[in-house]
């Protein structure tokens, strides 16, 4: 019988939903000191937490969720790539 996937459990951490790009820690994985042998358990870079500050206050741009700012992407556990992209990629101001 086929049952649906379960749920992820929530991260230790909202920012984790995000790769940090300080120590390269994927989606889901705790930060790591500067050579990548020892978990960070009490807190994680503050990089990754500006991207999560980032990616939260921009609207995803995927047809399907239009999450609000401030709001989780819907359908998914974690935030979907194109909102990541969005908020993270450099605009020009004129």
């Amino acid at each position: 019988m086929n049952q649906p996937p379960r749920p992820r459990p929530p991260y230790r951490f909202p920012q984790m939903a995000v790769q940090c790009r300080w120590c390269r820690a994927h989606v889901g994985e705790l930060c790591t000191n500067h050579r990548g042998t020892k978990a960070r358990r009490a807190d994680t870079h503050d990089t990754r937490l500006t991207d999560w500050d980032r990616v939260m206050s921009t609207r995803c741009p995927e047809r399907i969720c239009q999450a609000t700012p401030g709001q989780p992407c819907t359908l998914t556990p974690d935030v979907h790539t194109a909102r990541i992209t969005a908020a993270l990629t450099p605009t020009t101001t004129p």
